[in-house]
């Protein structure tokens, strides 16, 4: 049978194709290659064999170029001529492996890093060189350049080791096979001899060096290649002798060096292929180089120039006489395994060495055997055990980067330790994490550092957690509660938070705040929900305060069914504008206007089929109108058409007086800030435009009383809260603390926490234009029909006072009022207030502004309280407030509403404000920067009036 000449995948190929390899009866000799190829990565250091083979077996550059390139771990070739079998053993320190494991590396993105990969295929490496050295006669280990690597001797002195461990384990395993009792006994064809390969010489030889080297003629001993290979065996046999790698006795070593044969061979060829494109142009010229059998007739002009003198000629020349050079170099040592045998021992009683040429199909068989024993199949015991050493033994830098790393791990865990409070948030933990980190990082080094690393934040997050994490809840003026992490009392208990204590939020930060009403102040807690700040505090006070005063309830949620619950409440779009601030004649803001006038259609159509309509009509929801809230809309409106028809026109003022310019609106609200001629009081209100009026203002009644009983705002009504729904408490308060004696002109209000001569009203003059004879009385109704207009000779002016004050608070707990934006009343004792309301009447006022308290800190105070002092006259003050909280854009807040609230007369009121203002995007806390102070205010036209004239 024909002897193979391709390469062969060992043991893949062989195990599958054993039967059809030719000549297995004969005994062969194995020649190993091992080692690094050259710092190239078109190069191939079995190369080097294609000379002694004769045949182009193992590719280079050239095969790099088509593609033929083997990319197995061990490459076989059975040269069956001269019966010798070829192991090239190719790992990552061939460049070709190395770049292609890189870019594998690359294109999976796996997270392994570089140093674990190289440690697997180092301990792969240094299992398979044990491997070839149980089956080898000859190894070659080739070097990329022309200097001894040191670091072999520690590769060596490990596998030394480890064979000695496993010669009884791999005893076992030949004893499967018919071989001689040396094989058997020493686990090993031989000691093999080691050939040293340097594939980069350290200077470039000169024609005339050449030609003296390889001449038979000349001395060669001189010659500074030859000094150099003589200076390279004696430098390697003194190192592998001292670090007793080899010793006398060959038996008892890894391997063994010839004692009086070359053992060095330095390759003096440049290399094969720097860049593609030269290996392009030799291929060319190989191409045009006639054959061995061609007669120089046939050869051209040029073919024979190159044939003859010159430099191309002794190139071509000196090429191959350094191939034949180095086949001259191995096979005396393959000719010396055939005839005699190794014996490499020295010394004055040298031992009788052990050498086995085994049969081509026994090696084969004994082969495959053993690469089961290192890599497939490796028995359990005391062979996995030895070869574990081996891995241990082979990572030193990992055992010594273990042995840093776990002595420096304690004191980073003390650092971390260091100085810690009871209990701590997440925050300070990731600072005291980073700390500990830095001092692991100063001390620990190697590659187990990322996972001692891991192991510093696993212990630090475990100390943490382990009764020592605070709860991350934030309050709304951005205080961290200081408990341990906890559950609120009605808060769902989960699996998770089952083992918590049941704790209340505290940040252990107060402030000081008056109730309701004002008559009492407290500590109040940091609130961490706007149902603390403006609602429980104060019901918790008005218990002993403000229980028994005369409130006026606004608008908040009552539930029908237990199953209530707050709406998921859509956030509008970042980019919306501010929106426009709402008229005082309109009852509220325009949006909430433009929502009810959307619904009527859908609200009419319901009413007049006889049917509830749903509290929210104008969104499409069906929820069940009360019973008590259906009303005949249409008895409703002819009703108050025929009173319009028959109300006196006289009730219109005709001028303002000067103060105030008070005039009369649409719904007879008197507006501090507007005037109109007489003419146009004259002309307005026709019956046609009262009835209109009147229309409307029915249909926004009953709008206003289809609130969701399912469904409430989970956060405070705002002018981008959806219509019909209410929040489950309100924000606001109204109270009367009294009768208009309450509030004394010479000493102002008698309440607690006011700055000296900064508690008084603010006069508001009312002018009005009435009947000389008499005001109307209960028994007179504006119903009758056919009234005749009073003469304006009958008319004259009565004056009323209200008293108006804006009360801020700081946290300390002082108060002061202010008569304009960010001016403070000030009164002394012997002194009467000389400012009066316009401002207040006229003029945003600023939501924050500074405290004239005596403290270093500066403490802004905030807008809390309205005070309304009424009068016992034919006028109804009127509120209307609506608070813009932030920057633009900023929704506005207001108690909810649908029209101005009506204050009963002879009183003294107090509207108290939000603490805090939640909307939908959250908490709108103070500006951190006081030049946007300006932006949070209280919008103008808070303050109207409307004559009740004729009222019962």
């Amino acid at each position: 049978m024909a002897a193979p000449i391709k390469l062969l995948e060992f043991p893949n190929d062989i195990d599958e194709n054993l039967s059809d390899i030719p000549y297995r009866e004969r005994k062969v000799c194995i020649v190993s290659v091992v080692g690094k190829s050259r710092l190239n990565f078109m190069s191939n250091k079995a190369s080097l064999l294609n000379p002694v083979i004769e045949r182009d077996i193992f590719q280079g550059a050239e095969g790099f170029i088509n593609e033929q390139v083997s990319k197995k771990e061990i490459e076989l070739y059975y040269d069956v001529d001269n019966q010798v079998i070829y192991l090239h053993h190719q790992s990552c320190a061939d460049v070709h492996i190395l770049a292609e494991r890189c870019q594998e590396l690359y294109q999976s993105k796996s997270n392994l890093d570089f140093n674990s990969i190289w440690e697997d295929n180092s301990i792969k490496h240094a299992k398979t060189l044990l491997y070839l050295f149980s089956l080898s006669h000859i190894v070659l280990l080739c070097n990329p350049g022309s200097t001894f690597d040191i670091g072999y001797v520690k590769l060596f002195r490990i596998l030394d080791m480890i064979r000695l461990k496993l010669q009884s384990s791999i005893s076992e395993v030949l004893s499967e096979f018919i071989l001689s009792q040396d094989w058997y006994t020493s686990a090993r064809l031989c000691s093999p001899r080691v050939l040293f390969i340097f594939q980069t010489a350290t200077f470039e030889l000169s024609f005339d060096d050449n030609d003296s080297l390889y001449s038979k003629t000349r001395p060669q001993k001189n010659l500074p290649i030859k000094k150099l290979q003589i200076n390279l065996e004696d430098q390697i046999y003194r190192i592998l002798r001292k670090s007793r790698v080899i010793t006398n006795i060959s038996n008892n070593s890894l391997f063994a060096v010839p004692a009086n044969q070359e053992f060095v061979y330095v390759h003096t060829k440049r290399e094969d292929c720097p860049d593609p494109v030269t290996s392009y142009l030799h291929l060319l010229r190989n191409l045009n180089t006639p054959s061995k059998d061609d007669s120089p007739k046939s050869r051209s002009y040029l073919t024979n120039r190159r044939g003859g003198q010159g430099p191309l000629a002794s190139s071509s020349f000196n090429n191959r006489i350094r191939e034949c050079n180095f086949k001259e170099f191995i096979w005396q040592h393959i000719e010396l395994a055939f005839s005699k045998g190794f014996n490499d021992n020295v010394g004055r009683n040298p031992l009788p060495s052990t050498f086995e040429l085994p049969v081509c199909e026994t090696w084969f068989y004994v082969a495959l055997r053993l690469h089961q024993f290192y890599f497939t199949n490796i028995p359990e015991g005391k062979p996995q055990a030895h070869l574990n050493t081996l891995k241990s033994l082979l990572e030193t830098d990992v055992r010594f980067s273990e042995n840093r790393c776990n002595k420096y791990l304690p004191l980073a865990e003390t650092a971390y330790q260091q100085d810690l409070p009871t209990h701590y948030v997440r925050s300070y933990h990731v600072q005291k994490l980073a700390q500990a980190k830095h001092v692991f990082a100063q001390f620990a080094r190697g590659p187990a550092y990322g996972e001692y690393m891991k192991q510093l934040e696993e212990a630090c997050e475990k100390w943490w957690k382990t009764g020592r994490q605070q709860c991350e809840s934030v309050s709304l003026s951005g205080n961290l509660c200081i408990n341990p992490i906890h559950r609120l009392e009605d808060e769902m208990e989960t699996e998770k938070k089952e083992q918590l204590p049941v704790l209340p939020h505290s940040s252990q930060i107060k402030t000081k705040a008056a109730c309701n009403c004002g008559k009492k102040q407290a500590d109040k807690e940091d609130c961490f929900d706007h149902k603390s700040a403006n609602y429980d505090f104060y019901e918790m006070l008005a218990k002993t305060c403000c229980h028994k005063l005369q409130k006026i309830e606004l608008p908040a949620f009552k539930a029908s069914t237990t199953e209530a619950k707050a709406r998921q409440v859509p956030l509008p779009p970042t980019n919306q504008l501010l929106p426009v601030p709402k008229s005082s004649t309109s009852g509220g803001d325009s949006k909430r206007i433009e929502s009810v006038v959307s619904g009527m259609s859908g609200l009419s159509l319901a009413l007049s089929l006889g049917q509830s309509g749903g509290s929210d009509v104008y969104h499409g929801h069906q929820d069940g109108l009360d019973q008590r809230d259906t009303i005949d809309v249409s008895s409703r409106v002819a009703s108050l058409a025929d009173e319009a028809m028959t109300r006196d026109d006289d009730d219109d003022n005709e001028d303002d007086n000067d103060d105030g310019k008070e005039d009369v609106g649409e719904d007879d609200t008197k507006l501090p800030s507007s005037s109109k001629s007489k003419e146009e009081i004259e002309n307005e209100d026709t019956p046609t435009v009262v009835e209109e009026k009147n229309i409307k203002s029915i249909c926004e009644e009953i709008i206003s009383r289809q609130h969701s009983t399912t469904e409430y705002l989970p956060g405070m009504v705002h002018t981008d809260s959806p219509p019909g729904l209410l929040p489950k408490f309100s924000s606001w308060s109204l109270c009367c603390l009294g009768k208009p004696s309450f509030y004394s002109h010479s000493q102002g209000l008698d309440l607690p926490g006011f700055l000296a001569g900064s508690n008084f009203l603010l006069p508001w003059d009312i002018t009005l234009k009435i009947s000389k004879e008499k005001w109307p009385t209960v028994g007179e109704t504006a119903g009758k029909k056919g009234r005749q207009k009073r003469s304006h000779k009958d008319a004259g002016e009565v004056s009323l006072r209200v008293f108006l004050g804006n009360e801020y608070e700081c946290p300390r707990g002082h108060r002061f009022f202010c008569s304009g934006p960010d001016k403070i009343i000030k009164v002394s004792s012997m002194c009467s207030v000389k400012d009066n309301a316009n401002k207040l009447l006229n003029l945003d006022m600023p939501l924050y502004t500074p405290c004239h308290c005596r403290s270093t800190k500066g403490y802004i105070a905030q807008l809390m309280r309205l005070y309304i002092v009424t009068p016992d006259g034919p006028i109804r003050i009127l509120l209307n407030p609506t608070i813009q909280p932030g920057i633009a854009p900023c929704p506005l807040f207001h108690p909810g509403t649908d029209k101005p609230i009506e204050l009963p007369s002879n009183g003294v009121w107090c509207l108290r404000l939000p603490h805090v203002y939640q909307g939908d995007r959250g908490v709108y806390n103070m500006p951190s920067d006081p030049q946007q102070f300006h932006q949070c205010r209280l919008l103008k036209g808070v303050f109207s009036y409307r004559e009740s004239i004729g009222e019962g």
